[in-house]
């Protein structure tokens, strides 16, 4: 009852691909589910590359980082040598997703300027200064 009332409602070329969706209902979802253990692992794999992208450049300019302001860092971190490759390298997959997307990007220097800006490492490199409380 319910699949004549459904059939009903989506026309013959929704009947058409209903009966292909049932028909190849397994290999489909195979698809649809690897594709997302892809965006997790490619999510990861932008996260490793943030998170090493970061440590590198803490250690060899973090005590600057404390005493300057963003505009400072933003000018440092221009003239600087950004270890771009150094950053993707971490991880095999060769896929990287910017939090917030589910498309797959290449992953290469490019695209991870593209995603990783100056002033995103300029917020991400900027000690948090915490007012103490007593």
């Amino acid at each position: 009852m319910v699949d004549a009332f459904v059939r009903s409602m989506i026309g013959s070329w929704g009947n058409a691909l209903l009966d292909f969706y049932l028909a190849n209902s397994l290999w489909i979802n195979l698809l649809v589910l690897l594709y997302a253990l892809l965006v997790v692992l490619s999510r990861r794999n932008f996260d490793l590359s943030l998170q090493s992208l970061i440590f590198s450049l803490q250690k060899e300019y973090g005590g600057q980082f404390a005493q300057k302001g963003p505009g400072s860092i933003l000018n440092l971190l221009k003239k600087a040598d950004i270890p771009w490759s150094g950053s993707l390298s971490k991880s095999s997959l060769p896929f990287i997703t910017p939090p917030g997307s589910l498309w797959l990007y290449p992953k290469n220097i490019q695209t991870l300027q593209k995603f990783i800006t100056l002033e995103k490492l300029v917020e991400l490199l900027k000690p948090q200064h915490n007012p103490k409380t007593g």
